[in-house]
């Protein structure tokens, strides 16, 4: 039931919030979406045992290259792509913001399981990348939308502040929490609240856009779907060409492979809030990227768990 829950709950958030907006638009208005975002980091900080991190062999330079991949070039790659299929401001806005927020919380862990990769060192790329993101979407954000027309763009200070407040600090909070509260390891809060809170940032930010979305066309969600695909696979191919130079062991390229190419959709909602743009277009070319990295991600998986048992032909 966990693997269905957040894609059957953003099916069900997109049916609610174009049905009945209001009561979305309601909580939007309030500014619950930053809590949603500060309970999916305080979850993720509490399942954090610093202890269990795989702190040796090539790990530190496997994890540089999945900053550089991850953090550094993929916003740029995510304006080329936006230049080259020339979306318009909303779905570029939102495919570039998705480039440049790290990657998911649990989507590339989970992959890296399926694939016979090393979890634990998912965990921590997965761990350094979102911290680090606090500090990198801020400053590179700005750079990059000076680029694309009719998009203004706020200074790195405040979006940084807010980072560091939705972010960090919960992330903290949540592993000092872990010596004071005890939680069995499947506890429905650690298995279910952080998805319910992607569901509920969702349909409020649809609610909130409601209008503009009902204007999007299907020739723009073809563009936007094949921006996306060619977004990720770049990702993935930076990700394939970097172990003929780091060379590191399978387990460990697959953590690499699966945290490096994705994308967190609740940091790119919460960066859209903070943004003061028209954010339906860019929130539906975010939510695509999300679907679609799953999908291509969860057929590479099982064909890497295939290929587990054949001989490495790199190491």
């Amino acid at each position: 039931m966990n693997g269905y829950f957040l894609p059957v709950g953003l099916l069900l958030a997109f049916l609610t919030a174009w049905l009945a907006p209001a009561p979305g638009m309601a909580l939007q208005e309030m500014g619950m979406i930053p809590w949603m975002v500060v309970t999916i980091f305080l979850i993720n900080g509490y399942q954090t045992v610093l202890s269990r991190m795989p702190l040796s062999g090539k790990l530190w330079s496997t994890a540089l290259i999945a900053i550089l991949i991850n953090l550094l070039i993929s916003p740029f790659l995510g304006l080329a792509t936006a230049t080259l299929l020339a979306l318009p401001a909303g779905a570029a806005l939102g495919l570039i913001v998705t480039a440049t927020v790290p990657t998911t919380l649990s989507s590339g862990i989970v992959m890296t399981q399926l694939a016979e990769g090393d979890r634990f060192k998912a965990l921590f790329l997965t761990i350094l990348l979102n911290l680090l993101g606090v500090f990198t979407i801020p400053f590179l954000l700005p750079v990059v939308l000076e680029n694309v027309g009719n998009l203004t763009h706020s200074p790195p200070w405040p979006l940084l502040q807010q980072l560091l407040i939705i972010v960090l600090i919960p992330f903290v909070t949540g592993m000092l929490g872990r010596r004071i509260i005890q939680l069995p390891p499947r506890h429905w809060l650690i298995r279910y609240l952080p998805s319910s809170c992607v569901v509920l940032t969702v349909w409020m930010s649809v609610s909130a856009s409601s209008d503009t979305l009902r204007e999007i066309s299907l020739p723009l969600i073809g563009s936007m779907i094949a921006a996306a695909l060619l977004l990720h696979g770049a990702l993935l191919l930076l990700c394939l060409g970097s172990r003929r130079i780091n060379r590191p062991e399978r387990a460990e390229w697959i953590a690499l492979l699966f945290t490096a190419s994705q994308k967190t959709l609740p940091v790119a909602v919460s960066v859209l809030a903070a943004l003061n743009q028209p954010v339906g277009v860019a929130l539906v070319a975010c939510i695509l990227f999300h679907f679609l990295q799953l999908f291509v991600d969860s057929m590479l998986a099982v064909r890497l768990a295939r290929a587990a048992v054949q001989p490495d032909p790199v190491s």
